[in-house]
Formats: C-alpha cells, structure tokens, sequence
C-alpha cells in the first residue's frame, strides 16, 4: 500500500515547492515552542541565510539507518 501526495509536513518540517525550488522551514514547531513557554506575545526576530548556498551530499558519511 503506497500513498502518493504532495509532501507538506516531514519530521517537524513543513515543505513548501516553490517556482524557484522548495521552501523548508518550522514555523509550526515555533509557534508550538512560543505557547509551551508563554512568549507568544514575543516579536520574532528574522535570522538572513544565503539564498544563494548550496546544500550537497557528503559522500564521506556513514549511512543512518
């Protein structure tokens, strides 16, 4: 039994496909986080990364099973 569906929500990761490619972030778990220790009243506070950085495989590691 297989379900094939648009991947949404992967190990606390919402996934979102974009144009430019795919959007990963954990908004949910933040908010989740923020009401567990009451500082939901809290401003976020933006944290830049490169757009432009390139995320590869390293080879040289040991497989996780």
């Amino acid at each position: 039994m297989s379900m094939m569906c648009e991947l949404n929500f992967f190990l606390g990761l919402q996934i979102k496909p974009k144009n430019e490619g795919i959007y990963i972030h954990q908004q949910k778990y933040k908010n989740e986080l923020l009401l567990k220790f009451n500082m939901n009243e809290y401003k976020p506070m933006l944290t830049p990364m490169r757009s432009s950085m390139s995320l590869s495989k390293d080879e040289s590691s040991k497989p996780v099973y």
